[in-house]
């Protein structure tokens, strides 16, 4: 019997929608798995993890971040030292690596170079990033020496596919890892919530008609954009919702028509998402935004800003929502205004995003890498 591929996989973050498709990979024994995170979470964050990082091979990397606060957003930047110890003793075959952000990511890309380890980048940015010149010039001259010199790429979806592309990294040895959620689970639960819709909303004290927005208080996910695009409406406009933490608490805390909800658990933000008119994204920088499959598994539609890496492969527009451009907030109020329909989340393109299919093109893109 051959001996299994040794795989190890260098994260920044462990993340509620990332570590199920972990867990599935190891669960299948195909490759021998172990992943390796810089820091156990990150502010902002508020997740619990801690019941899903036990059925997964892991380990947290000693190190300290430098973070970097402002009233409109947070940047951290892991240092751990212990990575380069962890990389030359050489206990694996492969490595897959979160990007290219943070200390440890950078020491690994160097060291597969050095060595001539196999690496995949696995990369959740894409081109429509707003980037200054000066940014944008610097990533033109080094990303092609570590995107181009990759053994593959695994990109989140299509927008991240076209990045890698352009940073010289043949399509052929790119695969899908797509971000998602167990699709099947969050429309059951979507389905019980529909039956006692009557209970939930007496419950939360929810309104008939009502917007939702979740996510991060941050400029970032284009926060100023849906306050202003809801107050436009008017008073005759749906409530809106708005579950999740950060500096512009008290912005969102102020503004007439808004409910802030805080931080809610995957259990409560299902029966949010399934008894909502729809779901806003409304980002002006925003990789991916997992919030989009969630409630279109739901069989909510979603108004999202193109600047959303889910937009592209998930949302069909008119039909599961709603696309508009970033940073247009006399769109957005437009999209807002308008009803739309149901989802059917088993015709839509959320029904393939499923874990299934990022398994599979893991164990692909790994084969291929090790040829």
């Amino acid at each position: 019997m051959s001996k299994k591929p040794r795989v190890l996989v260098l994260s920044e973050i462990p993340t509620p929608y990332r570590l199920p498709l972990y867990r599935r990979i190891a669960d299948r024994g195909e490759v021998s798995l172990e992943i390796v995170f810089c820091a156990e979470s990150q502010p902002d964050r508020p997740w619990s993890i801690r019941e899903e990082l036990g059925g997964v091979p892991h380990r947290i990397l000693r190190g300290f971040p430098i973070t970097k606060r402002s009233k409109t957003n947070t940047f951290v930047y892991e240092i751990n030292p212990s990575v380069l110890p962890l990389l030359m003793r050489g206990r694996f075959d492969l490595l897959v690596i979160g990007g290219y952000a943070v200390f440890a990511e950078q020491v690994a890309i160097a060291f597969a170079r050095a060595t001539r380890r196999p690496y995949l980048l696995h990369v959740e940015s894409h081109l429509g990033k707003p980037r200054s010149g000066a940014v944008a010039r610097a990533k033109s001259v080094v990303l092609p020496h570590v995107i181009g010199a990759a053994t593959g790429g695994l990109a989140v979806g299509s927008a991240a596919k076209r990045y890698l592309q352009a940073y010289g990294l043949p399509a052929e040895r790119i695969h899908l890892f797509p971000n998602t959620i167990d699709v099947a689970a969050y429309g059951r639960a979507a389905g019980e919530a529909r039956e006692h819709a009557h209970v939930i909303r007496r419950k939360l004290d929810l309104p008939e008609h009502y917007h939702l927005f979740v996510g991060r208080l941050v400029e970032a996910k284009g926060v100023s954009d849906l306050l202003a695009a809801h107050v436009s409406l008017g008073p005759a406009a749906p409530e809106l919702l708005v579950a999740g933490e950060g500096p512009l608490r008290e912005k969102v805390e102020s503004t007439a028509g808004v409910r802030f909800l805080g931080f809610q658990h995957p259990r409560e933000l299902i029966e949010l998402y399934t008894l909502a008119d729809c779901l806003i994204v409304p980002s002006r920088d925003e990789p991916w935004g997992v919030v989009v499959n969630e409630a279109l598994a739901c069989g909510t539609p979603v108004v999202a800003t193109d600047a959303v890496g889910a937009a592209e492969d998930l949302i069909r527009d008119g039909i599961d929502g709603r696309i508009v451009p970033a940073g247009d907030v006399a769109a957005l109020s437009l999209a807002m205004s308008a009803p739309l329909p149901r989802v059917d989340a088993t015709r839509a393109p959320i029904a393939r995003w499923t874990y299934d299919l990022g398994v599979e093109e893991f164990h692909e893109a790994v084969r291929l890498a090790l040829k």
